[in-house]
């Protein structure tokens, strides 16, 4: 029996169910899912113009559960009946993680515009127009950096609980980076735009971002070094995502706890935070980059609620993490493809709004700074140190915003840092769409942010 690329998702199911049944869950887990992925991407520079165009890269993969996972993955093509052949039949080994209900489900997202109905050559335009109206812009900008991706991603799972699942889900990304010179002062700033969206995310990037992205780029060259010590701070989304997600959440998965090797695992029920702070990991937000309907492996998508009014509430979990430490998993067990291994993913993590007016928070600041869009975070889920880079800045003297600022640090401990907030602004969530590895590989689509957040007696020097 081979896979071929015209199989219709009923006759994979058919298929799916029919190597599930040869599994008995009261003596053994047993799960099956078939990954297929299309994706193009266009790249300009001045010195290089590139695109590929991969139509459909497709195999699955099986597993069984006996205390450890015994996986099998093939290609689309391969014989599927390696996998019985491979995965053996056990006894007696079915409370060895686990049982959770089964459901189904069968959900496309169907974009606005269907990318794949847009010949390449249309999107090597667009991508063109983007590139010669920065270049064109100002004779300050230098070099131009333009990017195009596009994901489409099909996942079907079944497994021996009763899951027959299938989720179709388009992945976007627009990047644009004019980068500036004047006299030997080099410098940018960036724009980027994701979405679980079709082509029209080009509607999106219309002239008017163009032009804002430029005219940052061209601030930029007028910034100054940011001071450095102790200054109360605000955060933007971006720098409010980088401590949800780098600084704070993989300190929180599950896979880390059970190896002891997370700062936070003393720390559930207890006080981490102000008592106006809250995160959340929620893969069922829709149509981010970093949403779903389901997991890789069968766990619908939820909202898990990290902190709750300063209270570390939950950790993140995948199957075998959540049967461990008796909890309900929400959907963050997640493979890069089905050549990759699961492991405990963020999803969509980020701080929610509070109840201040940005303008107040800037008014009560005698001495402090502005940091905004995010640009670099460092992980230290061991000792819960911190280390977050804006790409830019702004001074606040006496209540105003003043001087724009390069590239500020911002560094200490997370949970002091996370304890000094003393307000959260009213503005509404906001986040922005990017990709997590596990370590140096192993990468996903996420998204993370917040609304602005105050902290006070913050660690901040140039970046």
């Amino acid at each position: 029996m081979k896979y071929v690329s015209y199989k219709s998702y009923e006759e994979i199911f058919s298929e799916f169910e029919e190597i599930t049944n040869h599994y008995n869950r009261s003596d053994q887990y047993f799960d099956i899912l078939y990954d297929s992925v299309s994706s193009t991407t266009i790249a300009k520079t001045p010195s290089s113009e590139n695109f590929s165009v991969n139509t459909k890269k497709s195999g699955i993969v099986a597993r069984t559960f006996s205390g450890i996972w015994k996986e099998v993955a093939i290609e689309e093509s391969s014989d599927i009946g390696v996998i019985k052949n491979k995965i053996p039949k056990l006894t007696k080994k079915g409370d060895a993680i686990a049982e959770f209900e089964g459901w189904e489900l069968n959900k496309e997202i169907k974009p606005k515009i269907d990318p794949s109905n847009i010949p390449i050559e249309d999107k090597i335009k667009k991508v063109r127009e983007i590139y010669d109206y920065i270049k064109n812009y100002d004779e300050r900008i230098i070099n131009v950096q333009a990017k195009y991706m596009e994901l489409l991603i099909e996942r079907i799972f079944v497994n021996n609980e009763g899951c027959k699942l299938r989720q179709v889900i388009p992945r976007m990304r627009i990047m644009v980076v004019p980068i500036a010179k004047e006299g030997s002062v080099v410098d940018y700033d960036y724009s980027v735009i994701t979405g679980e969206i079709g082509y029209e995310i080009f509607d999106l990037f219309d002239h008017e971002l163009l032009e804002k992205t430029v005219k940052n780029s061209l601030e930029m060259l007028k910034a100054e070094l940011p001071p450095a010590g102790r200054r109360t701070i605000i955060l933007d989304s971006q720098m409010a995502g980088l401590i949800a997600h780098e600084s704070f959440g993989h300190g929180l998965e599950a896979d880390q706890i059970l190896r002891d090797r997370s700062y936070l695992k003393q720390h559930l029920n207890k006080q981490v935070a102000s008592d106006i702070c809250t995160i959340y990991d929620t893969p069922s937000l829709e149509k981010k980059l970093g949403s779903y309907f389901f997991d890789d492996e069968g766990i619908e998508a939820g909202n898990n609620v990290l902190i709750e009014n300063g209270i570390l509430k939950n950790f993140i979990y995948d199957r075998r993490s959540a049967s461990e430490l008796s909890a309900i998993p929400q959907g963050n067990g997640r493979r890069e493809s089905f050549a990759h291994p699961i492991n405990v993913r963020m999803s969509n993590t980020y701080f929610g709004s509070g109840d201040y007016d940005l303008n107040e928070m800037i008014s009560e600041i005698n001495e402090g700074i502005m940091l905004v869009h995010g640009f670099f975070g460092m992980e230290d889920p061991l000792g819960g140190g911190m280390q977050c880079t804006s790409k830019k800045a702004y001074l606040i003297e006496n209540g105003e915003k003043t001087k724009i600022l390069k590239a500020t640090a911002l560094s200490g401990d997370v949970l002091e840092l996370l304890k000094n907030i003393d307000a959260v602004s009213k503005d509404p969530t906001k986040l922005d769409g990017g990709t997590c590895g596990k370590g140096s590989e192993d990468f996903v689509p996420v998204t993370s942010g917040g609304s602005y957040i105050r902290v006070k007696n913050a660690l901040v020097s140039p970046g």
